[in-house]
């Protein structure tokens, strides 16, 4: 019985929303429709994030390792990984 109160002010409080948005629904082109809604609600600027640790200067004069590098990496890597699946013994 207690429910049937709070059940109707949620109800009713979320009406006015739906009768807001109705507005820039009917809005037929889209662009139009995204400044309706922009107005309504305008958008929140995002704060500039800025690092906990600042890059060193040697950090950022390296470069990343060449291409043919990294594949070379991954040729060794799959390798010790083909070697370790070969010896898993099928239905012993």
């Amino acid at each position: 019985m207690k429910l049937f109160p709070l059940a109707v002010l949620l109800i009713s409080v979320g009406q006015g929303s739906v009768a807001h948005a109705s507005e820039c629904s009917a809005v037929p082109k889209a662009s139009d429709r995204l400044a309706c809604y922009d107005r309504a609600t305008p958008p929140i600027a995002a704060k500039p994030v800025k690092p906990k640790f600042p890059l060193s200067p040697v950090a950022a004069t390296t470069s990343p390792p060449e291409q043919g590098q990294v594949v070379d990496m991954l040729a060794v890597e799959n390798s010790k990984l083909d070697a370790r699946l070969k010896t898993i013994c099928r239905g012993c």
